[in-house]
């Protein structure tokens, strides 16, 4: 049966059933994103009833769903966000059009090369594409937690079932995905900094995601133009010259370099994990841009 039809009519009682597990999956997978979503144009492909978009929005983003079942997207529980029944292999978009796109478990129902390249397609250079599967690790967490109560009312796992669980993320990292984020394992790694440090963990949430609050946390990439390139943080001086305060330096090999020193050399490739008000980032975007 394709997706477009197994879902129709089942709206309401999949929010009001299902909606419970996958909105606080939701909520990791938007935490997860790589770049801050706040006020940006997001994409939530395979919406269902908008558990994804939901998070989103409450980060701040600027959201339109898609999803192929027309019941799922007129449903949307209380919110109206601007929506289209859609194909997620075909999208109904220029190349470009969004700051990410998201894609809460929506693979498992796809062949995840193409699907993962047209999620790509449709967002901008530097954007963003967010999607979640199961975790490959045994066992689940989530599963196991959900499988333990249905089995004890008497449910038994359909042989599709254990092939979704067992193959799904292995064809993500052959389709060329080149990282995998378990939202379980971040949601458990929050609730840990949360009773340990939660003055830390409200700090972050804060700045990354109160749209009202002066400072904001935000990275910017280095081209091999950018005159910043070679330089020292001490001789580019530019805490001095824009007043955001660069944290940390991701390099491309991944290795970040965490509250780097004055003589660490920023190179071409880079991205500066920088804090600062929008006007003194919007500085730091400037003199990044100068050759």
């Amino acid at each position: 049966m394709a997706v477009g039809t197994a879902y129709d009519g089942l709206a309401a009682g999949w929010d009001t059933g299902a909606g419970h597990v996958y909105r606080p999956l939701a909520r990791a997978l938007v935490a997860a994103s790589p770049v801050a979503l706040g006020g940006r144009l997001v994409l939530d492909v395979g919406s269902g009833t908008g558990a994804v978009a939901e998070a989103a929005a409450a980060s701040g983003a600027r959201v339109v769903v898609a999803d192929r079942t027309v019941s799922m997207v007129a449903y949307q529980g209380t919110e109206r966000w601007p929506a289209v029944a859609a194909d997620a292999l075909r999208l109904p978009f220029v190349d470009g059009a969004f700051d990410a796109t998201l894609a809460g478990f929506l693979l498992n129902h796809l062949a995840p090369a193409p699907a993962l390249a047209e999620l790509a397609r449709v967002v901008r250079p530097g954007g963003a594409v967010l999607a979640s599967t199961w975790a490959a690790e045994r066992p689940d967490p989530v599963k196991t937690a959900i499988d333990a109560v249905i089995t004890a009312w008497g449910w038994v796992a359909p042989a599709w079932y254990q092939a979704m669980k067992t193959e799904v993320e292995p064809k993500l990292l052959r389709a060329g995905a080149d990282r995998v984020v378990n939202p379980q394992q971040l949601g458990g790694d929050r609730m840990a900094s949360f009773v340990t440090q939660p003055l830390v963990v409200d700090f972050v949430d804060v700045v990354m995601h109160d749209g009202t609050l002066e400072f904001r946390l935000e990275e910017l990439a280095v081209s091999t133009a950018s005159s910043l390139s070679g330089s020292t943080l001490r001789s580019a001086q530019l805490r001095d010259r824009t007043g955001a305060l660069v944290l940390a330096i991701r390099r491309p090999d991944g290795f970040f370099v965490t509250n780097p020193s004055p003589e660490d050399v920023i190179e071409a490739g880079d991205v500066l994990i920088s804090v600062g008000t929008a006007e003194q980032l919007a500085a730091l975007a400037e003199f990044a841009a100068r050759p």
